[in-house]
């Protein structure tokens, strides 16, 4: 079975103060993009056990998010089936674009509807955010959501469908999701977050009356890039990608920046 995994990016994204668990509260507003992964899944005669390739140079063997969600699905469900995953990754990693995170929620759904359901969306929700805090929102299958918590809570809106514009890549710029929180706790002043309707409204508005904050800004470089006066230039996630929302058809871009059309 061929299954996409879309990106996602946050239009606004605040931080908390680190909890005694060592987790942050955030409140988010979460959109997903025609840029995805592609995932070519086969189940197999058992024994249960998991094999993904394509991700070789990104991580360890048996590391993956495809790797963690599919053994917590087997300890959930007892699912005894051999699980083979081949990956075509367009989304970049360490990018703030949520593509691992995508990557097992589409593999959570996938094998949730060939065992006939036997997770709700909200048990599956939750068997997600034990892989990452961003599983939540994909497997919710929302185009558009507000989300806080640590990511489980997750309230859809209605997604516009009128923007876009460009992933803005910095090559050579990786932003460690553990050192960015790192460099946020030491922030000496964390801002109020926002009310959640106001963050909504703002949504709704003419782009370049967005007003929205990335608190990650504090730790990612801004690409080099000339942004007109009805454009907005957007961090997304904890980095180290932009989300440039234009209706240019191209772009004329300096050395070491690169950039991918997408739609929302």
């Amino acid at each position: 079975m061929e299954v996409k995994a879309p990106a996602k990016v946050n239009w606004h994204l605040a931080v908390g103060k680190r909890r005694s668990d060592g987790y942050h509260p955030i409140l988010s507003v979460f959109q997903t993009c025609s840029l995805c992964d592609d995932l070519d899944i086969e189940i197999g005669e058992g024994p249960f056990s998991v094999r993904v390739n394509g991700l070789e140079g990104i991580c360890g063997p048996g590391s993956s998010t495809l790797d963690k969600a599919a053994n917590l699905w087997h300890e959930k469900t007892g699912f005894d089936k051999s699980i083979s995953v081949k990956i075509k990754k367009n989304i970049p990693s360490q990018a703030g674009l949520g593509g691992g995170s995508s990557d097992a929620a589409s593999l959570l759904l996938y094998l949730n509807s060939i065992m006939e359901n036997p997770l709700d969306r909200e048990a599956l929700m939750c068997l997600g955010a034990k892989v990452g805090c961003d599983v939540p929102f994909f497997v919710s299958q929302a185009r558009a959501a507000v989300v806080t918590g640590l990511g489980e809570i997750v309230r859809p809106i209605r997604a516009r469908t009128d923007l876009q514009g460009f992933v803005i890549v910095s090559e050579g710029e990786k932003v460690s999701t553990r050192e960015a929180y790192e460099a946020l706790d030491k922030r000496e002043e964390i801002p109020l977050f926002e009310n959640e309707a106001e963050l909504e409204n703002i949504y709704g508005r003419a782009v370049s009356q967005w007003c929205f904050r990335n608190d990650f800004e504090l730790v990612n470089r801004r690409p080099e890039l000339d942004v007109l006066a009805d454009e907005k230039l957007l961090l997304t996630g904890s980095g180290s990608c932009h989300i440039l929302l234009t209706e240019r058809k191209k772009l004329t871009l300096r050395d070491g920046i690169k950039a991918m059309k997408v739609s929302f």
